[in-house]
Parts: structure tokens; sequence; C-alpha cells
């Protein structure tokens, strides 16, 4: 009985890795909540700015990391352990050699261009330490972040999850004695301690035995896989920077530290159902890399699809009506920043249940059309984001409007364009996506609406036209 139990454990490390994330991401989102309650709006918003800096500089490893997570796990259900082997020195090598460079010369950026600033300002101190953090925290994390998706992609869930946890109990005491000594400074002391546990903790299992290979004629073969996984990662953060970059633009620094609390609202919708498309992408790659069969991919990825989308409608609910009372009650600061979060959560939640749709680009090599799909999610969120701050309104509620706007047509776009190239039913994705989440969120918000907040009801007013638009585009222009 003991090991029948510890088998069905085993096949359940989805749900496994799902719990330790969403635990850890409830540590993480109380660190968020407690650091509001110390650091006023203007100083996070100079720390959501310097985040800004250390998100683009995760670029420099010019897609030798994407390669890696998207060869890697192929070359495991191929069973060819050289390749794989040499894919994981080449990636550390790479990212070691590039993010030292970055480091030295950002570094020496700010000490010119900040030092005559420091001590006349305590606000360009904010900005000069944020920003001579970022290639350290670049720099660990990425490291982090490969050996975690490398213990993943072994098949190693459980001990992931474990491992996650444990880290992020050490990094939290770490984070909150570091707010409670220094304020603002402390800020970034979760997510660097956090990044360098998870280094230590997963260096047995992960780089292990890992060798400096300069072959640099390798990793130039890595990098022209990987750029275009790039691009698009590239242009997804683009997207998701836009919003930022409106409210810096027409809106204000406090405006920005406000729009935090909406953006933990994004971050912890997205979180269950980003988590098990993480772990059912590894799965998927190793199906797909052992048989290379298309129609059993779409299959398995619509199976894993239905359990997201019912996951996401339930965690949509739950964050809309309780994000407001936790707001009021602990970030009292932060209340302003109410509606945006709730209009963004519904948006947020309809993309997320097409994730793994989204991946499916990505394990079948179709480069073209996985940059097209992002930079026409770009093009959406510009439009609608700008366009609704211009000329409607200036506040974070229209940003937030039109960012969920455009995460709802990107899904759209994602099961139109796999019906089309796959000649796979979209009614069928439809119904293994968007329809089980909005069968749980369609009542839940409705009877908000009844009861509390016009944003919300324009936000489902837009979002139902988009769905009416894009299924009538579905009719009549995509006939076969």
């Amino acid at each position: 009985m003991l090991t029948k139990l510890l088998e069905k454990i085993k096949s359940a490390d989805f749900i496994l890795v799902t719990i330790s994330t969403v635990i850890c991401s409830g540590i993480s989102f109380i660190f968020s909540v407690y650091s509001k309650s110390l650091v006023p709006v203007k100083p996070l918003g100079i720390y959501s700015t310097c985040l800004l800096a250390q998100t683009y500089m995760n670029y420099a490893q010019f897609g030798v990391l994407n390669a890696y997570n998207r060869d890697y796990p192929q070359a495991l259900g191929r069973k060819d352990y050289e390749t794989a082997n040499k894919l994981k020195n080449t990636a550390a090598t790479f990212m070691l050699m590039v993010y030292l460079i970055i480091f030295v010369v950002f570094e020496a950026w700010v000490f010119f261009y900040y030092r005559g600033r420091v001590g006349a300002d305590q606000y360009q101190a904010y900005y000069a330490f944020g920003y001579a953090m970022c290639p350290i925290m670049i720099l660990l994390k990425s490291f982090d972040d490969m050996s975690n998706a490398t213990v993943r992609m072994n098949g190693k869930y459980n001990y992931s999850a474990a491992i996650g946890f444990l880290r992020t109990i050490i990094a939290f005491g770490i984070g909150v004695a570091a707010l409670n000594v220094v304020g603002y400074y402390g800020l970034y002391a979760m997510t660097m301690s956090s990044a360098l546990l998870g280094i230590i903790m997963f260096r047995k299992n992960a780089l292990k035995g890992v060798r400096l290979n300069f072959d640099f004629s390798y990793m130039k073969v890595m990098i022209i896989g990987g750029i275009p996984l790039l691009i698009n990662s590239l242009i997804w953060t683009l997207v998701q920077s836009v919003d930022k970059f409106v409210i810096l633009g027409f809106l204000t620094t406090e405006d920005l530290g406000v729009y935090s609390v909406p953006l933990m609202g994004f971050t912890t919708m997205v979180l269950v159902p980003q988590t098990i498309s993480q772990v059912f992408y590894i799965k998927v790659s190793h199906l797909y890399g052992a048989n290379k069969d298309e129609k059993q991919l779409l299959e398995k990825a619509s199976y894993f699809t239905n359990i997201t989308s019912v996951i996401s409608g339930a965690a949509c609910v739950c964050v809309f009506f309780i994000m407001p009372i936790f707001v009021q009650m602990f970030m009292p600061m932060y209340t302003d920043g109410t509606p945006a979060t709730q209009i963004l959560i519904i948006g947020v939640a309809i993309y997320s249940t097409t994730m793994l749709f989204g991946n499916i680009f990505s394990v079948l090599k179709l480069n073209k059309s996985l940059i097209a799909n992002s930079v026409a999610l770009c093009i959406f969120n510009v439009i609608f984001s700008t366009g609704l701050v211009v000329f409607v309104e200036r506040s974070i509620n229209m940003v937030a409007i039109g960012t969920g706007m455009s995460y709802a047509l990107y899904s759209l776009l994602l099961m139109i364009k796999l019906s089309r190239k796959f000649n796979y039913s979209f009614l069928k994705l439809f119904a293994n996506s968007w329809l089980p989440l909005l069968a749980i969120v369609i009542p839940g918000v409705l009877y908000y609406m009844l009861i509390e907040n016009i944003y919300v009801a324009a936000a489902l007013a837009l979002f139902t036209i988009v769905l009416v638009c894009g299924i009538l585009t579905k009719l009549i222009f995509f006939r076969r």
C-alpha cells in the first residue's frame, strides 16, 4: 500500500509542483504586501522602474537559454544524453561569460552617472542602488531559473517543489529582516537571497558535472536556434511593459507605485495556470520528441488546457473577491489600485487558459508564427492601453482595461491560428479553454457587478464584445 501511495504521489507531480508554487507565491505575496505597509508609493514606483532595467538585461543571453529550455527535454525524450549534456555545458558557459561582462559595464555606468547625485537627493540614491542591483540579480536569477528548469526537465518535479518551498521560506525571513532594518533597500533582499539559495540547493541535481565549454561554433548554433524564441520573449516583455511605459509617459511615478497592486493581482492570477503550463510544456515536449505526432500533441494539449481552465476560473473568482478586502486591510496607501486590479484579473484569466496553446508553436519550432503572435499582442496592448488613456481617461483603470483586452484578443488569435494550421476544431479548442473558465467567472463577476463596481461592469462588457467579434471573425473570415 505504501508503494502504491508513493507511486500515486509521483504520478501527481504537476499537482505537487503547482501546490508548492502557489504556496511560494503566497509567501512572496505576503512579502509584497508587507513591503507596501512600510515603503511609500513613490519609492515603490522607483523600485518598479529599476526592475524594468533588470527585465531587459535578461536578453543579453541572446536566446541560448531559450534554446536550452526547448531542446534539452527533447534530447532527453530521444535518450540522446550526450547532446543534452553539451547543451547544458554550453548554455552555462555562455551565460556566465555574458553576465559577468554586463556586471562590470553596468556597475561602472552607475558609479559614474550617479557619483555626484547620491548624497544630494534621497530618491537619486534609491535609483542608483536599484540599478546597481540589477546585473547581480539577473545573474543569480538566470542560473536559478536554469537550475530549476533542469531539475524539472530531468523529471524531478517533486524535488523541485520541495526545494522551492524551503528556499522561499528562508528568503522570506531574510527579506522581512532587511525591510525592517533598511526600508526601501530591503525590497531587493528576498529576490536575491531566493535565487542564491536556489542555485546552491539545486546544484547537485542540476549543475553538478557542468564543465566550461567555450565551443563558440556550438554557441552560435544555439544562438541561431534560440533567437526566434528570444525575440518572441522580448516582444512578450514589451507587452508586459507597455502598461508601465504608458503610466510613466502619461501619468506619474506615484501612479506606477499604485499600479504595483494590479501587477500583484496579475502575478497572483497567472501563477497557477502558468505553473501547470510549464509542467505540461515539458511533458508535451517529451511526448513530441519521442514520436513526432502533431495530432497526439494537440489532443494532449487540449486535455491539459481543460484542466488549466477550470483551475484558472476558480482562481480568478477567488482573487477577484479577495484582493479589494486585502488591499483595504493591509495596504491602505494603495487602495486606488483596487479597480484596476479587478479589471486586469479578468483579461489575464481568459488569456491564461490558452498558455499551452501558445507553447505548441514553440514545441513545433513554428518560429514565424510564434513571433507573429507576440507582435500582434504587443500591437493590441499599445493600441488599447494608449488609446483609452489618451481618449477616455488618464487613469490606471484605463491602462488595466486596455491590457486585459489585449490579452483576451491574443488568446482568441491563438485558437484561430491553431484551428487553421492543423485543421483542428475551433469549437473544441474553445470548449477546452475559454468555456470552463467563463462558466465559472461570469456568474461570480455578475454578482459582484450588482453590488459594487462600475469599472468591472465596463471591463466585462468590453471582453464580451471581444468574444462576440472574435467568434464572428472566425465564422465569417476563416470558414473552410
